[in-house]
């Protein structure tokens, strides 16, 4: 798995036992340095590639911004939670891509126990994992809602990145539209391809 640094904590923590939300905290850390690899893979150089903490953050901006503007039958609230837990596993298990040569199932199984672990020490733990849960087994209108957010955010970075001169992305816009569902969210991909260089 390809980094900006090697994972924190070092020996701050050894021998210490500090707070659960200081651990976490720490542990959650490397989400910021853990790049996307999907865009590392197709070329994007290191110096501009997003890390997981930063997708996580436009993930949630996005369903923040679409439950005020155009869905506002949704729980705002839960949609901005379940954003920024839904990629927190990889802080342990690492961003796995469709290219790495693990199947879904074990993809899944190592972000749960990941997320297990992590959240097991939080006070309100339960109820973040029960929200992890809910994303990843889409089962209500937010999860789904989030899962269609998640890849819209792709779209948007690919046409960034296409306009910083890193090639034809089409790759990654073929994976958005065929997650996408809500007229609503597939509108705002038709605008956003008009945005895309050469057209």
């Amino acid at each position: 798995m390809h980094t900006k640094a090697p994972p924190f904590p070092p020996a701050i923590l050894q021998g210490r036992h500090p707070s659960p939300l200081l651990e976490a905290y720490f542990e959650l850390h490397q989400l910021k340095h853990l790049f996307r690899q999907g865009w590392l893979r197709v070329g994007i150089p290191r110096d501009t590639c997003e890390s997981v903490a930063e997708h996580s953050f436009f993930v949630a901006l996005l369903c923040l911004f679409l439950a005020d503007g155009y869905f506002p039958e949704a729980d705002a609230t839960k949609l901005v939670r379940m954003a920024l837990l839904h990629d927190v596993g990889e802080a342990r298990a690492g961003d796995i891509t469709p290219h790495d040569g693990v199947s879904r199932e074990e993809k899944l199984r190592r972000e749960r126990e990941a997320v297990e672990h992590l959240f097991s020490r939080l006070p309100r733990g339960p109820d973040y994992l029960a929200l992890w849960e809910e994303y990843e087994q889409g089962t209500s209108f937010e999860a789904r809602l989030v899962r269609q957010v998640d890849r819209l955010e792709m779209g948007l970075q690919a046409t960034v990145y296409e306009h910083q001169g890193a090639g034809d992305l089409s790759q990654f816009f073929t994976s958005v539209h065929r997650a996408l569902e809500t007229p609503e969210l597939k509108a705002l991909l038709a605008e956003l391809e008009t945005l895309r260089p050469g057209d």
